[in-house]
């Protein structure tokens, strides 16, 4: 699922985290980025603290089958109508050799695409790897 293409994407769409992400919670309110041509990748970005900054990704798009198990408290938090409300993004870690690119699937992203309101979900890591390749190994 996509954000609608009629709000303003040079801007950013303004997110909003309640509970924060793990690690910054004190940090509710982002922008979320979608470069032109970028897709799958993402940027959030504070915006009380732009210095801080995180690129995500469309987990369907490097692992198919990835589904985030929600619980009814989850769902009921983010007001979920149905699972075409809920866009999901992994945190994505970018190291010197870029090849070596990983995203989190123990900590996802649900965004509810009509209220704009999102929670990062904690799930077991050893079920859903926090260190999962995005591009294909040799």
């Amino acid at each position: 699922m996509t954000l609608s293409p009629d709000l303003p994407v040079d801007d950013g769409i303004l997110l909003s985290f309640p509970k924060g992400l793990v690690g910054f919670p004190q940090l509710t309110d982002f922008r979320l980025f979608e470069p032109l041509d970028g897709y799958p990748l993402k940027f959030l970005q504070a915006v009380t603290s732009p210095e801080i900054s995180f690129t995500c990704i469309d987990p369907a798009a490097v692992k198919s089958d990835y589904e985030v198990p929600l619980g009814e408290e989850d769902s009921e938090a983010l007001a979920l109508a149905s699972n075409q409300d809920a866009m999901v993004l992994t945190l994505v870690v970018i190291p010197e050799d870029p090849r070596g690119m990983t995203t989190n699937l123990a900590g996802p992203l649900v965004i509810n695409v009509r209220t704009l309101t999102g929670f990062q979900i904690v799930l077991n890591s050893d079920k859903f790897p926090l260190r999962y390749p995005i591009l294909a190994q040799d």
